[in-house]
């Protein structure tokens, strides 16, 4: 109903104030899921959080006043401490007003109706709140009561004012995470959804953590764990069908994702709150949900006609009705669900949320046994894996892992960008920096380098994740033979360990044959006039030529700095640390560099006993990047140290 018709209707209503009350709501004291027994108007100020109606959210930085209808499902969550007024009240068109209002209130009654907005002038409605409160606290005789209403209707015309001239649609925030909310237990496009509203995937999840705290990905995650608590807490549904439900279909990945969330397994979660569950199996007319934390906030009800029998003996709580309406609801859905079976055929990457080669267990288990998981040894200590993944995002060590046979469904840009493996990446979605794209792809496992907790943390709220620095191996077999067993691929990495190996040998004997004992050979980069060197743990050929050829670095240079994976200097030390060959990583030319008086003077510059090549070329030092340098790097040296 648009505001100039709902001024008219308000214009024509016997109004009622019922309650009037002031809550602060928090961490540890959320208004959770109460299903407002009249029509009322919250009014939220000195906090952020968000405000929920049913499946609709309104979220509230400093002030906001919302309007829900009697029958609808309120929550309030905060972040912090967040004060909310909720004033209950009863509307109704007496008897002699026109026949037309009638007719607009049976076609659309805006008692009923929710909407919400940041107020342009909120502290005219707050000082009115707070006057209407006071004077109800005080005295229940007619006179207050009477002043109250009058203070409630002038609070009633501000806010219409303000919705007349002022209020607008919901912000990019609050459309999405209405979507999401109403979405979550289906496959969740992210990039569709970004396309839709016509912005960037990144501009969105920025938007939503700067008014949240929240990403979209974090609050796909939070509707699912918090549906699959009240579903284990108040449903005999045994835990693959919870999964399932709410929108894992591998029943591992969701045991994971659950005990990440919530502290516990799901089986345990189940033990500690399913108190419900006894009384479904007693009476199975009622069915399914219970509210995560019940109501604590008293109100008056004296004045309120709202599904209350008056005989005690057959009365029910608040919470009892809101649970079993609830229950009612989810278990229709959870009935229509089960009908079908999932089919991804023809789905793009963007769509595809389901994990491949389920594995077979006992639906009712709690813990996995030992041969579905194992434990691996990672940078932010141990971490339990599948034994053997299927769907390996390899965020990190994309190389690595398809030297061992294995087909990634993820990677990032950079590493997709390698010369050495065109042709291998058909089927690798490049998901960049999104975690709302990966989140799509639904992995089992995550492979990454990253060392910050906070983004490990992120991965792990998706899938199990090891995180391995790039130095952390003493030589490529060491690498190999790590992620054999962590991809369940060890027959594999021994095999290419023997086969690399044999390789490697006749190619090493001839290289020290050819370079004279005692020469030396320096690796370095140079990018807009700074210097760095790289030792035996690095790409640029230091991998290839310190630690498999076998070849060594002048003797003046410091252990510390082979120890980094690089080292920067300064150009006076240039001289000083340049062996009799040199391989560069640069964008320059030959040309350019004899030319320049400080490298022109090098002696490897001068004698044409240097390797360049471009970042490009030699930053991969993956086993099947080295396996394709090998061969390059080889012929020149050789061909170098015979001039």
């Amino acid at each position: 109903m648009d505001v100039l018709r709902l001024i008219q209707i308000w214009n024509q209503v016997i109004m009622r104030v019922l309650d009037v009350r002031l809550m602060q709501t928090g961490i540890d004291n959320d208004l959770n899921q109460y299903r407002l027994p009249a029509s009322a108007f919250l009014f939220a100020f000195q906090g952020q959080g968000e405000l929920w109606v049913d499946d609709e959210v309104w979220l509230c930085d400093r002030f906001y006043v919302l309007h829900a209808g009697k029958g609808s499902q309120v929550t309030v969550r905060s972040r912090e401490a967040l004060n909310v007024y909720i004033v209950l009240y009863k509307a109704s068109l007496p008897a002699s007003a026109s026949h037309e209002f009638h007719m607009m209130m049976e076609e659309s009654d805006p008692f009923l109706e929710s909407w919400g907005f940041p107020p342009g002038e909120p502290l005219a409605m707050l000082e009115l709140l707070q006057t209407i409160r006071d004077g109800w606290l005080k005295s229940d005789d007619g006179l207050t009561r009477l002043s109250a209403k009058g203070d409630f209707i002038r609070f009633v015309h501000a806010v219409l004012r303000e919705r007349l001239f002022g209020a607008g649609e919901p912000s990019l925030s609050e459309q999405v995470i209405r979507h999401l909310s109403r979405n979550y237990r289906q496959p969740i496009s992210f990039e569709e959804l970004a396309r839709q509203l016509n912005y960037s995937q990144q501009y969105i999840s920025r938007k939503c953590k700067e008014q949240t705290g929240l990403s979209p990905l974090d609050y796909v995650i939070r509707f699912r764990m918090e549906d699959a608590k009240a579903l284990l807490a108040g449903t005999i549904a045994t835990q693959q069908e919870i999964a399932s439900h709410v929108g894992y279909p591998d029943l591992i990945y969701f045991s994971r994702m659950f005990k990440k969330y919530a502290g516990i397994t799901p089986g345990q979660y189940r033990k500690r709150y399913g108190q419900f569950v006894s009384d479904y199996a007693r009476n199975m007319s009622q069915s399914s949900v219970v509210p995560s934390r019940l109501l604590r906030y008293p109100f008056h009800v004296s004045d309120i006609d709202y599904q209350f029998q008056q005989d005690e003996a057959n009365k029910m709580t608040r919470a009892t009705r809101s649970f079993y309406a609830v229950m009612l609801l989810c278990l229709t859905v959870m009935l229509t669900a089960c009908g079908g079976s999932v089919n991804n055929g023809g789905a793009t990457h963007s769509q595809v949320a389901v994990s491949a080669s389920p594995t077979v267990i006992a639906q009712e288990s709690e813990a996995l046994t030992s041969s579905e998981i194992k434990i691996v040894k990672t940078a932010f200590g141990d971490v339990e894996v599948p034994a053997h993944p299927q769907r390996v995002a390899a965020i990190s060590y994309l190389g690595t892992v398809l030297a061992l046979d294995v087909q990634p469904i993820a990677a990032e840009s950079f590493l997709m960008s390698s010369p050495y493996l065109e042709g291998m990446l058909d089927v690798v979605t490049d998901v960049g920096d999104s975690l709302e794209k990966l989140l799509e792809l639904n992995p089992d496992l995550i492979i990454t380098h990253n060392p910050q907790p906070e983004v490990v943390e992120k991965y792990q709220m998706i899938a199990p994740t090891v995180s391995v620095p790039y130095n952390q191996f003493a030589s490529i077999q060491e690498e190999m033979l790590y992620f054999g067993d962590l991809l369940d691929r060890r027959e594999e990495a021994e095999k290419w360990n023997e086969q690399f190996e044999k390789e490697i040998a006749d190619i090493r004997e001839k290289v020290q044959q050819a370079v004279p004992e005692g020469e030396t050979l320096s690796i370095m980069q140079e990018y807009d006039g700074n210097v760095s060197l790289f030792g035996p743990k690095s790409g640029r050929g230091g991998r290839l030529m310190y630690e498999i050829m076998g070849l060594k670095p002048t003797t003046t240079v410091p252990g510390f700095m082979l120890e980094e994976s690089y080292y920067e200097f300064s150009l006076e030390k240039l001289s000083e640390y340049m062996g009799d060959y040199l391989i560069l990583t640069t964008e320059v030319s030959l040309e350019s560099l004899q030319a320049d008086p400080i490298w022109g003077s090098l002696e490897p510059i001068r004698n044409n006993k240097v390797f360049i090549w471009t970042e490009n070329q030699s930053w991969y030092r993956d086993p099947i990047a080295v396996k394709r340098q090998i061969n390059e790097l080889t012929d020149w040296i050789i061909e170098a140290a015979s001039r």
